[in-house]
């Protein structure tokens, strides 16, 4: 009896149908696999690629706040050591220039005269030979300060400068200093002024008082020596840190 071969072929085709569709299934179970393990490789470099970008603003924000406090911290020392050179120099101008002024109010209180001095006054009619030689005398004092006016006016021009770096109590030593000049020059002009009557009333007593002030009766009563030396120690304290380093102070 032959073999039938239609036996065969049936569960061979159903057996290479069934294989056929494990195959598709484990294709596709692959590729879901695949897929899936693509995706989630995906989501992983997305996740590492934004927490790269987000580690490199944050770093980036950093160093740029760093920047800008370096930045801040360098601006303040320039603006502080420029400062500091401003109140250096000023100070050491402005020191220079009260030692000078009080050598120049020293020179002009002084009684001695080298001659030929007191001659730019106005002359009254009325006055002596003697009187000329006296009010001459006592004119000398404002033509040897007047002489320095120039002087006066630069250091007295740069008190607000002084003020805006030091403090506007700062001025005080100036304001004192021409003060000083000041009551010299009133006192000169009073003497010369009521000479011709100069022994009437209290104007024995208030000679006194002017030729004191001009330097011509030193002694206790004369006051002006330690009022100039207050004006210098007052300066000294206010430049002195600053040319020392120490800085002034508003």
């Amino acid at each position: 009896m032959g073999m039938d071969w239609t036996s065969l072929i049936g569960p061979a085709v159903v057996a290479a149908a069934i294989a056929s569709i494990v195959s598709v299934v484990g294709f596709l179970i692959n590729r879901s696999t695949v897929r899936g393990m693509h995706v989630e490789r995906l989501a992983f470099d997305r996740e590492h690629a934004q927490r790269r970008a987000s580690a490199e603003i944050a770093m980036a924000e950093r160093k740029m706040a760093a920047d800008i406090e370096l930045a801040e911290k360098k601006l303040a020392l320039d603006q502080s050591l420029a400062l500091w050179k401003r109140q250096t120099d000023l100070a050491e101008e402005v020191l220079a220039d009260f030692y000078q002024a009080r050598d120049i109010i020293d020179a002009a209180r002084s009684p001695g005269s080298l001659g030929g001095e007191g001659h730019t006054r106005a002359r009254e009619p009325w006055e002596t030979e003697e009187d000329q030689r006296l009010l001459d005398s006592y004119f000398r004092t404002t033509e040897r300060l007047v002489g320095h006016d120039e002087f006066f006016s630069r250091l007295m021009a740069r008190r607000n400068r002084f003020a805006a770096l030091f403090g506007k109590e700062s001025v005080t030593p100036f304001l004192d200093l021409y003060k000083i000049r000041g009551e010299v020059v009133i006192a000169v002009r009073m003497l010369v002024q009521t000479h011709q009557h100069r022994t009437e009333g209290s104007l024995p007593n208030d000679r006194k008082q002017w030729e004191t002030a001009i330097g011509w009766r030193p002694g206790p009563e004369d006051a002006i020596p330690a009022r100039v030396e207050s004006v210098i120690q007052a300066i000294e304290t206010i430049c002195r840190p600053a040319m020392l380093g120490g800085g002034g102070g508003k």
